[in-house]
């Protein structure tokens, strides 16, 4: 021990300059080359303004579009004067059509219209009998065959623009039987060209009374003369089946 204590009195002042030589190559070891640290080498948010020198940071150290609006205190920036209006742009294309709304209130009715001018006198709707054909007598319509049945009073002038209706009835009997029958008819013609009928039945035998299907005449240009005439046709086939007309009553009805 006092061996050690004689070694370190000896050397006290060489062990002092060894500690200064040691010192001042640690100081040289920490201290950094120009540009050595780089952003990549700090954390971020290390840096604050505290630890920045007053002007030390200058726009040749910001990057150019590096900042936006939300980096700078409001109202650092006076507001632009405003540009001028743009040009119209093009028209654009034609949108979908929309969906049919609904169907909308009635609307109020609109004004009564102004009364029409009177019309064209009409035609005489009242009806008229232009004539009254009756038979003369009884008539025997023989099987197979076709008889006339004479009428009475069977001429009248339809007039011009009148319609004309034919109308009546047939007082008949019929036989007991009739076979082979294609059907019985009172054939009734108006000038020669048959107009309407009434049906002769085949049963029930006995006399009965049929009207006559109502015939029509279309108005005429002119006042044209009618005649009507009338006939029995017969098809039973064998004999003695035989029809009996005893009267006819026909009525010639004018219109217009």
């Amino acid at each position: 021990m006092h061996r050690l204590s004689a070694h370190l009195r000896g050397n006290a002042v060489g062990y002092v300059a060894l500690f200064i030589a040691l010192g001042g190559s640690s100081y040289a070891a920490v201290r950094l080359a120009p540009n050595s640290v780089t952003t990549t080498t700090i954390a971020k948010r290390a840096v604050t303004n505290a630890k920045l020198a007053p002007n030390s940071v200058t726009s040749g150290n910001v990057k150019n579009g590096s900042l936006t609006a939300s980096d700078f205190k409001a109202g650092t920036f006076l507001q632009g004067i405003k540009g001028d209006t743009g040009s119209a742009g093009a028209d654009g294309d034609r949108g979908f059509d929309g969906l049919q709304g609904p169907q909308g209130e009635p609307g109020p009715q609109g004004v009564q219209g102004v009364p029409g001018g009177k019309g064209d006198p009409g035609h005489d709707g009242s009806a008229s009998v232009a004539v009254r054909a009756r038979g003369t007598g009884a008539v025997t319509a023989k099987n197979g065959a076709q008889t006339s049945v004479p009428l009475t009073g069977a001429t009248w002038t339809q007039g011009a623009g009148q319609v004309n209706l034919v109308v009546g009835s047939v007082d008949l009997t019929v036989p007991s039987g009739c076979t082979g029958s294609l059907g019985n008819n009172v054939i009734f013609s108006v000038d020669g060209q048959a107009t309407t009928v009434a049906i002769a039945p085949l049963v029930p035998a006995g006399r009965i009374t049929m009207p006559i299907v109502v015939g029509t005449l279309s108005e005429p240009d002119n006042d044209t003369p009618r005649t009507v005439t009338a006939s029995f046709a017969n098809s039973c086939a064998q004999a003695g089946q035989d029809y009996t007309v005893h009267g006819v009553k026909l009525d010639v009805l004018a219109f217009g």
